[in-house]
């Protein structure tokens, strides 16, 4: 616990030293970036609030690429992210048992499809400043690209051969 404790006032201290430099380093978005985010969505008819499915998202995208590009470059250079963007709709989705009963179902959010661009651009762009800047743990696994349970396993099984 002390370690923890300890880990995270050096990462506090490393990035308020650093946070200009850090916030800098995240560069704004080309139409090619985007255009590539909108490709990778699954094509579903289910919408959101706003009623545009993914499928029509990649339609009209060669329409409304620069201007998406120039809203999510507004976002980050501005590090607000727009009230709008926050609100999904909810369904319930009957699991099984008695359709009566409230705890046989579970609540499935839906988000608008420009939500879910807008927080794999923050995400990609969080995440490579991170790891370009050191500051997560090399021991952390848990949804890190080319990093699993076996790499975990392996690193632990080696430390254990070392000992």
């Amino acid at each position: 616990m002390l370690t923890t404790l300890f880990q995270q006032r050096v990462y506090c201290t490393y990035l308020r030293q650093n946070l200009s430099q850090i916030s800098s380093s995240m560069k704004l978005n080309s139409t090619h970036e985007i255009n590539t985010i909108i490709h990778s969505l699954k094509c579903k008819d289910s919408y959101g609030y706003d009623e545009i499915s993914s499928r029509i998202l990649k339609i009209s995208a060669p329409y409304i690429l620069s201007l998406l590009t120039y809203i999510f470059n507004k976002v980050l250079s501005t590090g607000t992210f727009p009230e709008r963007l926050k609100f999904s709709e909810v369904r319930s989705l009957f699991k099984k048992g008695d359709t009566t009963e409230f705890s046989n179902y579970r609540p499935i959010p839906l988000l608008i499809s420009f939500s879910k661009i807008n927080e794999k651009i923050i995400y990609k762009r969080l995440y490579n400043c991170l790891n370009d800047n050191n500051i997560l743990v090399g021991d952390r696994y848990g949804f890190r690209e080319k990093l699993s349970t076996e790499t975990a396993i392996h690193t632990s099984k080696q430390c254990i051969i070392i000992i």
